[in-house]
């Protein structure tokens, strides 16, 4: 029973909440009250400063991230391997590609400024997600974050305020916005946050394993004040940002908490424009946190700092006027100013009288405005009436707000329903339904699953997981002339992200293939020429979270010949070694105890699948290199430089030194993976870290100037490059019509 009224006391809470928020109780909830609620009006000033620093954020971003400055090297060279998310949508080069991006900054401007908002906006969000879609090396989830906003605000009427069509066009002003286009913006950075804490939620990151040695950053120094630094990362950075995601957005929805938690949102976001190279993903969202207070929040500061500056006029007035009056001199020699004081005082009680006459318009002028949660300091009567005298009036934002005021406090469940009404609605809910959707789609796009569900861009999964690549290895086989060679994985690339996403490797082989095909051709070298039946097979290892370094894909498997599918898993991909979770406590006293042989003393640790094959070649600035066996059983064959040269076994527990300078082929020949590890001293990192002790400059821990001046210098490099897109294209054009 007392189970059963504590629900019922819950329920009648929690719909006492849901009444207060919506303007009716649960039970009553239909689709007509839903669609009242989404269109009631509210005030447009809040909308328009997010438009227009999100606009200017996009400014700064298309030259930097959206590989502006940077265009000859991404879309200059045709012999660049791109990874689009469809084939049929191909990336134009250069120069046609100053098209594109002078149509994103042309559209960004346009969302900054609000002109012509409606058109240029629509023509960034095309050009945007047509640059996002041709080129999947380079997605991130705050990418895919600023295409979703771009695309949201070109349905909202953003430009209504503050705007240049609002002042060209005063027809299209207005002084609000139906609720839904601040509810569809903040559903959408509530995602960010609270899916980015669903993400966290695993083993890797509450175990601590997903983002090591953080905390060696120097904005954790108050924490490394009364904690060590595997502390710091496991308290703070792992289960303190775990808990932070998951909640904040809660905190600044509720007004109670909303200004401490927008201090606790704001550091998280300033100590991350500090730890990673995030471009302006930390600004925007710093630019988009004030949409979780009040509407009119920029009217009540303008209002509240006019009001300041009144009042100090008010005062410097009132000094000045007292001067002559107390001065004997200027009383008795100056008959003028007394009759002017006279005067002055005859006016001075005709506006008291008016004021007392109209004592609540005073008072409501006066009064401090303490409606939703922005509380501010009052001005007394008498200031207010020196205000009057000298006619100092608010602005006309007063008459606005109030009429705002006047006319949300005038919507009631009347409102009449258009057809429009309902379909905006409904495409709201669709929205919404997607977004909490995708994240947890991965169970159908099997073929973008690697070790990781999904493609890194839509997830929400950000810095969960962390990658060492140790070694890539392209092998090209010319089948024809039985003969081999090895390609430079840095080659031909944008980036090095391909190489831990199967359907990217898959598509680098097929780009490789055409290009070594059509470079072939263009030698005049017969024997030189590559046949057209050729193999490539890619070996990519790589460590993830700090575990064993492992081989990701198959390199028996000719990228050629397997097929690859969107909703198929990857048939090259190699499982995670999972078992050697089982090490981890281990691993991590073995590096403390090998760092303290000598600050440039280091360990790997590789495991490797059964009867596969791992050609290690050992760098000759590399000494001391010891091969332990952790577990399981392996034969290592050095490479044959002398007769004396032989293979031997070693199993779990032994050791051997390695030569440097050479190969050594370790196969395992045990029926498990086997687990062991490289200690070694690297004698050119220390040479290197003498050299910079020598010669160390000083590095600012905040060079905000120095950041800004590269990305105005990324802005012009940028122009330059367009200017010269386009000057080359009209040499083309005059050539063609010559």
């Amino acid at each position: 029973m007392k189970f059963k009224e504590k629900l019922n006391m819950l329920f009648r809470g929690f719909d006492s909440k849901f009444k207060e928020q919506f303007g009716f109780e649960i039970k009553e909830t239909t689709f007509t009250k839903v669609v009242n609620y989404f269109h009631a009006p509210k005030d447009a000033s809040s909308l328009a400063v997010t438009r227009i620093l999100f606009g200017l954020a996009m400014l700064f971003d298309i030259p930097d991230e959206r590989g502006g400055a940077h265009l000859n090297k991404r879309w200059g060279d045709s012999k660049m391997c791109h990874f689009p998310l469809f084939d049929f949508v191909p990336g134009v080069p250069m120069p046609y590609m100053s098209f594109v991006y002078t149509a994103l900054w042309i559209g960004a401007l346009g969302i900054t400024l609000g002109w012509k908002y409606h058109s240029l906006a629509r023509l960034f969000t095309i050009s945007y997600w047509y640059i996002f879609f041709i080129e999947k090396s380079y997605w991130n989830n705050h990418s895919y974050l600023f295409g979703l906003v771009g695309f949201l605000l070109t349905f909202t009427d953003a430009n209504c305020y503050w705007s240049l069509d609002a002042i060209i066009e005063p027809e299209k002003a207005s002084d609000t916005v139906p609720y839904w286009q601040y509810f569809i913006l903040k559903f959408q950075f509530f995602i960010l946050y609270f899916m980015a804490g669903v993400k966290k939620g695993t083993a890797e990151w509450l175990t601590g394993y997903s983002v090591p040695n953080l905390s060696a950053h120097w904005v954790f120094t108050p924490f490394t004040l009364f904690l060590t630094i595997e502390q710091t990362d496991y308290l703070i950075v792992h289960w303190f940002i775990f808990v932070f995601d998951l909640t904040v957005a809660f905190w600044m929805m509720w007004s109670r908490t909303r200004h401490v938690a927008m201090v606790f949102c704001a550091l998280f976001h300033l100590m991350n424009s500090r730890l990673f190279t995030i471009g302006m993903f930390p600004w925007v969202c710093l630019a988009t946190m004030p949409l979780f207070y009040p509407f009119n929040w920029p009217k009540l500061i303008i209002n509240f700092v006019k009001l300041r500056c009144m009042t100090s006029v008010a005062k410097i007035i009132k000094i000045h006027k007292t001067i002559p009056r107390s001065s004997p001199e200027l009383h008795e020699n100056n008959t003028d100013n007394n009759v002017n004081d006279n005067d002055d005082n005859n006016i001075f009680e005709k506006d008291s009288a008016l004021l007392y006459e109209n004592k609540e318009q005073n008072e409501e002028l006066c009064e401090t405005s303490e409606s939703e949660d922005l509380k501010f300091h009052e001005i007394d009567e008498v200031e207010c009436f020196e205000i009057q005298k000298h006619k100092i009036t608010f602005d006309k934002n007063v008459t606005s707000l109030q009429h705002t005021r006047k006319k949300e406090n005038d919507t009631d469940n009347e409102t009449v329903i258009t057809r429009s009404k309902e379909i905006t609605t409904i495409l709201i809910f669709i929205y919404m339904t997607m977004q909490g959707f995708l994240p947890f789609s991965h169970f159908i796009t099997k073929g973008y699953n690697n070790w990781t569900d999904g493609l890194y861009g839509y997830s929400w999964d950000m810095m969960v997981h962390t990658w060492d690549v140790q070694s890539v290895t392209v092998k090209v086989v010319d089948n024809d002339k039985n003969n081999h060679f090895f390609i430079d994985p840095n080659v031909f690339i944008p980036n090095d992200r391909w190489n831990k996403h199967g359907d990217m490797v898959h598509q680098y082989a097929i780009c490789l293939n055409n290009t070594l095909i059509k470079e072939s051709e263009k030698s005049q070298k017969e024997n030189g020429m590559l046949s057209r039946n050729i193999s490539i097979f890619i070996d990519v290892w790589c460590s993830m979270n700090g575990r064993f370094v492992q081989r990701m894909f198959d390199p028996h498997v000719d990228l050629l010949q397997v097929s690859w599918s969107t909703f198929e898993k990857i048939p090259f991909l190699m499982p995670l070694l999972d078992d050697a979770t089982k090490w981890r406590p281990i691993l991590s006293q073995i590096r403390r105890d090998v760092h303290s042989w000598d600050p440039f003393s280091n360990v790997v640790f590789f495991a490797d699948f059964p009867d596969y094959v791992l050609d290690k070649y050992i760098p000759p600035e590399l000494s001391n290199v010891t091969l332990t066996i952790l577990e399981g059983e392996v034969a290592v064959e050095p490479e044959m430089t002398n007769l004396f040269s032989q293979s031997f076994q070693l199993k779990t527990g032994q050791l051997s030194q390695l030569d440097s300078g050479m190969f050594h082929r370790i196969l395992n020949i045990g029926k498990k993976p086997a687990f062991y590890m490289f200690t070694f001293y690297n004698k050119t990192e220390a040479l290197i870290h003498v050299h910079n002790e020598n010669n160390r400059e000083p590095k600012s821990k905040l060079p905000i100037i120095s950041e800004l001046k590269i990305r105005l210098s990324n802005m012009l490099v940028f122009g330059d490059i367009l200017f010269k897109g386009y000057y080359q294209l009209f040499f083309r054009l005059s050539m063609f019509l010559v």
